[in-house]
């Protein structure tokens, strides 16, 4: 969560044959139910190809998006070979947005999404086709975190494994960082109208699904409904959320991390803010509490990650190793952030 050139990670740097990747998959069906929060959530359900064994498992894909942008209508190129291919069915889900909620609440909406799949998937897929006490966490980077901290609260059966795609395990490094003044941003909207949006906290306002980085810039509204397989509006909303992550990307204000998506106006004092902070860093939970099970973890990760220093899967990798866990690193030496999209099959 480095400081980021509004050009630095672009989709149209990504090779022309590779875009045609950035397509829903065909095959799916999408589904919705009304979270505890009174706001209605996605999921896109993909069956299983190649079943090796009925009933099959089931890997879920949890977006990033910085807590500000992403959606769940394309899932990452390599989940179809890597995991649909190989027999399991694939699941994508969306959550509230920040900043009308805070990462607790994606958290607390990420972890509805699994539940209800796995009551709800049986009568989707077929009674004997899918086996919910078997399932896989794939997310990467909000993705990443939000996942890394599933892995903490959902135990009732817990994740066969978490893959954690240079996901951020620890956010305090970022919040204490010296504040600076950052250049004026050019763009549709003025420096002082994204200050007000990301204080906005009414939920008749979030969002659940939006633009990643500049894809709004990069596909016109009706090339975006395709590819994504929704319907979707280029109106004033849509486009304050898409601008409002890049700022926020941007200028990598600590200020803004603590107005965007930790809320903490919430918090009476430091101490208490702290503690929320410590425990929305699941590397930090883990290394407080040594007792605490923990799932099999594999970690996927670039060394040249500026946004998520690479260390962060360090870290995490060794807290884990040493209390016996079961974990797998794959680190690409010179990669940047979101480099595994070249991860495909054709």
């Amino acid at each position: 969560m480095t400081d980021i050139k509004k050009d630095e990670f672009s989709f149209d740097k990504v090779d022309e044959d590779l875009k045609g990747f950035f397509y829903a998959p065909p095959g799916y069906t999408d589904h919705t139910f009304k979270s505890s929060s009174g706001v209605e959530l996605g999921v896109r359900v993909w069956p299983a190809e190649n079943v090796v064994q009925d009933p099959a498992p089931i890997v879920f894909w949890t977006h990033g998006g910085g807590f500000l942008g992403g959606h769940h209508f394309v899932p990452l190129p390599w989940l179809t070979p890597g995991f649909r291919k190989r027999g399991y069915h694939l699941v994508s889900h969306n959550y509230r947005l920040a900043p009308q909620a805070a990462l607790d609440d994606q958290v607390a909406d990420s972890i509805e999404a699994v539940e209800w799949c796995r009551k709800n998937l049986p009568s989707i897929l077929g009674e004997g086709k899918v086996d919910v006490d078997r399932y896989v966490l794939v997310g990467e980077s909000a993705g990443g975190t939000l996942v890394t901290l599933m892995g903490l609260h959902l135990t009732s059966p817990p994740p066969r494994v978490i893959v954690d795609v240079y996901g951020l395990v620890d956010i305090s490094p970022f919040v204490n960082m010296p504040g600076r003044t950052p250049e004026p941003w050019k763009g549709e909207f003025t420096d002082e109208e994204l200050e007000r949006f990301i204080n906005d906290r009414d939920l008749n306002n979030v969002l659940t699904d939006a633009c990643c980085w500049n894809e709004r810039e990069l596909f016109s509204e009706e090339e975006l409904r395709k590819r994504w397989a929704a319907d979707i509006k280029y109106d004033k909303r849509f486009r304050l959320q898409a601008e409002a992550h890049q700022w926020r990307s941007v200028r990598a204000l600590p200020g803004d991390i603590h107005k965007a998506f930790l809320h903490s106006e919430r918090f009476p004092d430091k101490a208490e803010l702290d503690k929320f902070i410590t425990s929305i860093a699941p590397l930090r939970v883990l290394q407080e509490d040594k007792q605490r099970p923990y799932p099999p973890t594999a970690f996927l990760h670039g060394s040249a990650d500026e946004p998520v220093p690479i260390q962060q899967s360090y870290d995490m990798a060794a807290t884990l190793r040493e209390r016996g866990v079961p974990i797998i690193e794959r680190y690409e030496e010179g990669e940047p952030h979101v480099f595994d999209i070249k991860y495909t099959v054709k």
